[in-house]
């Protein structure tokens, strides 16, 4: 069971600062440096992920698969998480609410659920939230250790795309791995739209991304690339969650000018993501696919495949 020690009290405190006051007394005595998801739906039992499976929060503080004894979520409670979120501002935050989302401290993230407001047929903003998933993030060094050298070769670093639904551990992934080709001397540029790669507080990042990486957060992805193309002189661009087709052609151009591109996208295998037409024209340019899953855990490796 996972029961927290002094060692472990730190590491939760970030992700529990964020929760409202009346579940947040019930998790101080859990240990949750395995956790990675953190649900909490109006009226429902506060769920926990664990590499082992989804456990309830019990009214006694601590783990339970019992569901009769688990703490229920309040519509209270949920408004005051979004209050705590937001630092009591959610006009701040307005726009990333509008993509359903909040970035908490840490490169830890808030999914949001709730009823969309919509202007001229495109979503400006949630309303009458009912349910969060904090997704916690996680620094593993040697999580890339497996496919590290598919990626960085005797030829150089090669044009890579990690599949992976989510959840399974591609950001934790990338993060590592960027790492790793930092420390082999090349210069990286990372696009760190979501604020969740390097989890910049007050300029500095909160995690280790090597000592030859330079960070942009809060740009979107395809103007943050060329951007990081036209004024840093990378020898590779990194980001998270590439989808649109504006992603696609940054991504043609960066690649076209002689720098390397390491990228992350949602999806179950190669093929899947080979049917995506607005992706099409950048699928050529990646050498190298990695295929995450969580079969054995997060960042379970299901295949390596060269172009």
């Amino acid at each position: 069971m996972y029961i927290a020690s002094n060692e472990t009290l730190q590491n939760s405190g970030e992700i529990i600062s964020c929760m409202p006051r009346e579940i947040r007394k019930y998790l101080f005595g859990i240990n949750m440096s395995e956790a990675y998801e953190i649900r909490l739906r109006t009226g429902r039992p506060v769920m926990i992920y664990f590499p082992d499976g989804c456990y309830y929060l019990s009214r006694h503080g601590m783990l339970t698969q019992d569901v009769s004894s688990a703490v229920r979520v309040t519509k209270a409670q949920i408004t005051e998480a979004i209050e705590i979120a937001s630092k009591s501002s959610v006009y701040s935050v307005a726009e990333e609410i509008r993509d359903g989302y909040i970035t908490l401290n840490g490169g830890n993230r808030m999914g949001i659920c709730g009823s969309a407001v919509l202007e001229n047929g495109k979503i400006t903003f949630l309303k009458d939230i009912s349910a969060l998933n904090y997704r916690i993030a996680c620094e593993i060094s040697g999580a890339s250790d497996k496919i590290a050298d598919k990626v960085i070769t005797s030829d150089g670093v090669k044009n890579t795309l990690i599949i992976s639904p989510p959840g399974a551990g591609k950001t934790t992934m990338l993060r590592d791995l960027i790492r790793r080709i930092s420390e082999e001397g090349y210069n990286v540029s990372v696009i760190d739209e979501r604020r969740e790669i390097a989890a910049v507080h007050e300029g500095k990042p909160s995690f280790d991304l090597g000592a030859f990486t330079d960070v942009l957060s809060g740009a979107p992805k395809a103007e943050g690339m060329l951007m990081a193309l036209r004024s840093m002189a990378p020898e590779v661009i990194a980001t998270d969650e590439i989808g649109h087709s504006s992603d696609a052609e940054a991504i043609e151009k960066i690649i076209n000018s002689g720098v390397k591109v390491i990228a992350t996208i949602h999806g179950k295998n190669l093929e899947q993501v080979r049917e995506r037409s607005e992706l099409a024209g950048a699928m050529r340019f990646f050498e190298t696919f990695i295929v995450l899953s969580r079969r054995c855990g997060a960042g379970t490796v299901e295949e390596v495949r060269a172009k």
